[in-house]
């Protein structure tokens, strides 16, 4: 079965997969290899041999935040999630389902939704499916050297035993014989994320043969892809939670009470949690202490951190890790805040021991708190688990304690330094979690000293003081896109990328808008010309496009998208303007309490 990797074997894998392929092989190599048949045959035969093996044994297992001493079989933990296509479900996530639908996608998902595993699953499949060379990549190891992505590749080639002629490797990729898994497009730097992308997309205008699987958080940056599928992935239903809390090695009674009060209604009444792989199983890690689920990420995270300093390990029974350090937990916080916030500034997930013991060191320049760097870095591998090593590297378990951490040293910051980092931070406000924590944390001030004074200064620049005009609606349009278009069915649009506006927009709209509110702008109503656009694209292989430079009032496009019921329209701006409204209200209100409350006479 396209899924079963149970009984994944690879020397049988590998054998079978050169067998069935060698030929090929050989054919590939005609004019590049030298000697005779059978030494090519043999060469040819070692080669993929020693990659195809060294690929399995790197990616066919994995660490993880509660599986941290030796890495363990990917079968032994890992349970599928499903993906949607604007048009396409697969209820379980296998090769197979998504090569038959484009052998070009890029697979979306927030954090904790399991993309990195899944798409070590995926490579499970290839190598099972025996077609096409698996090639993984991480891209965030891009940001540590200066080459081009084939460079990248060509050197992980060479890295993992497939050491041939760079000539061959072309002709190869030209005869689609790879595919290729690129994790984490939204770790690349900012400042080298649209090159990547472009690189990727001249790969796959340059290989069209070759499949290529994306994962990347949500990034508006992945519409440039115009010839690949979009998949999100979805959360986790309750059979599928069920089956993960099973598989993990945690203390058979607590997992048996979790699996019940899941069915008896708690996964119902936080779906929103438990329906995310990374937080149903920290939420595993706390349930032995507390059954109380919070409805905030930030106390969510906190209780996972608070358990895994001072409680009860559940993954191990009653065990309890000895620390080196003898910090009490606020001190060891506000030290892990410090290095996290320097991890994060530098965009570092992955990095030497020695750089984070550097790390350390300036932390404790910072907090003046006296302890020993590589004591603190032995406990955040071992006792509180937030870092895992990683072959010569050390990472973070997820991406997201980084985040969280950060977010908590940034609302300790006084107001001034606070402001400044924010703002310095802005451009990744929904790249990560970082604003989304801050506001949990401090609403008052993301929102009064960030939010507010954005929409000000929006409004400013389009003019707009009360009513909304179409005016003001094309103005506010040229800040947010580049292009309007109609595709495969489904409205688009370009977003202009030398401005942060689209993406701050877009995180008050999650974050501050109601949620309802929100849904009913992506479900609202197209006018009748834009719905024939729309029916029309379903019909053509080309994108209809309209471009927004150079567009006036008087624009077909401009004036039907203003008229619209839909997030491409005028309700965009009603809605930001009320947000403004809001706030304004909410201030006006906390400041007549507080003076009623403390000034007024009896």
């Amino acid at each position: 079965m396209e899924n079963n990797i149970e009984n994944f074997d690879i020397n049988i894998v590998a054998a079978e997969f050169i067998k069935l392929n060698i030929q090929e092989f050989i054919n590939l190599g005609k004019g590049i290899l030298k000697g005779t048949k059978g030494a090519i045959q043999i060469k040819l035969k070692t080669v993929y041999s020693n990659y195809l093996k060294n690929v399995a044994e790197r990616y066919g297992k994995s660490k993880s935040f509660f599986i941290r001493d030796e890495p363990q079989l990917l079968s032994s933990f890992y349970v599928p999630v499903g993906l949607q296509s604007s048009k396409y479900n697969i209820k379980t996530a296998n090769l197979r389902a998504i090569l038959s639908h484009n052998t070009k996608s890029i697979i979306s998902g927030t954090a904790g939704s399991g993309k990195s595993v899944l798409l070590k699953f995926l490579l499970l499949n290839a190598l099972n499916e025996k077609k096409q060379i698996p090639v993984f990549i991480e891209l965030r190891d891009n940001n540590l050297f200066n080459i081009s992505l084939l460079e990248h590749i060509k050197n992980t080639f060479e890295s993992f035993g497939l050491d041939i002629e760079s000539a061959f490797i072309d002709k190869a990729f030209s005869a689609g014989q790879f595919l290729l898994f690129l994790d984490g497009l939204d770790e690349v730097v900012i400042e080298r994320r649209g090159i990547i992308i472009k690189e990727i997309d001249n790969l796959a205008k340059e290989y069209p043969k070759t499949s290529i699987i994306i994962t990347t958080r949500p990034d508006e940056l992945v519409s440039e892809f115009q010839t690949f599928s979009i998949f999100n992935t979805l959360p986790l239903t309750l059979e599928q939670s069920i089956a993960l809390i099973d598989k993990l090695q945690a203390d058979e009674h607590i997992k048996n009470k979790f699996i019940s009060d899941l069915k008896n209604n708690l996964f119902k009444t936080h779906s929103s949690f438990l329906s995310n792989p990374l937080l149903l199983t920290i939420m595993l890690l706390t349930y032995g202490y507390s059954t109380d689920i919070p409805n905030k990420l930030s106390i969510f995270y906190n209780q996972a951190f608070e358990a895994l300093f001072q409680r009860h390990d559940t993954m191990k029974g009653a065990y309890k890790r000895i620390r080196k350090t003898k910090l009490d937990i606020q001190d060891f916080e506000k030290i892990l805040n410090v290095f996290c916030i320097q991890t994060y500034d530098n965009r570092k997930i992955q990095f030497s021991k020695q750089d984070a013991l550097n790390y350390l060191d300036k932390s404790k320049k910072i907090v003046n708190i006296d302890f020993k760097s590589e004591g603190f870095l032995y406990d955040l591998l071992q006792s509180v688990c937030v870092l895992i090593e990683d072959g010569l590297f050390i990472t973070f378990s997820h991406r997201s304690f980084q985040e969280y951490f950060a977010s908590k040293f940034i609302v300790s910051s006084e107001g001034a330094m606070k402001k400044r980092l924010l703002e310095k931070y802005k451009a990744d406000i929904t790249d990560d979690s970082i604003f989304k924590l801050v506001h949990e944390l401090d609403p008052d001030f993301l929102e009064y000293e960030i939010i507010y004074p954005f929409i000000i200064d929006l409004f400013d620049k389009i003019e707009l003081k009360k009513k909304i005009g179409i005016t003001h609606f094309l103005k506010f349009s040229s800040l947010m896109w580049s292009q309007f278009y109609f595709y495969n069915g489904e409205s688009w649009a370009i977003v202009n990328n030398e401005d942060s506006i689209n993406k701050i927009v877009r995180f008050i709209l999650l974050n501050i808008v109601s949620s309802k509110n929100y849904k009913n702008l992506l479900l609202g109503k197209h006018t009748d010309w834009i719905q024939k656009q729309i029916n029309e694209s379903n019909k053509s292989v080309q994108r209809i496009v309209f471009n927004i430079a150079g567009s006036s009032t008087t624009d077909k496009i401009i004036i039907e998208l203003f008229n619209s019921e839909h997030y491409f329209s005028k309700r965009l701006l009603e809605l930001l303007f009320k947000v403004k409204s809001d706030l304004e209200k909410k201030r006006k209100v906390k400041s007549e309490k507080l003076e009623e409350f403390l000034f007024k006479k009896n």
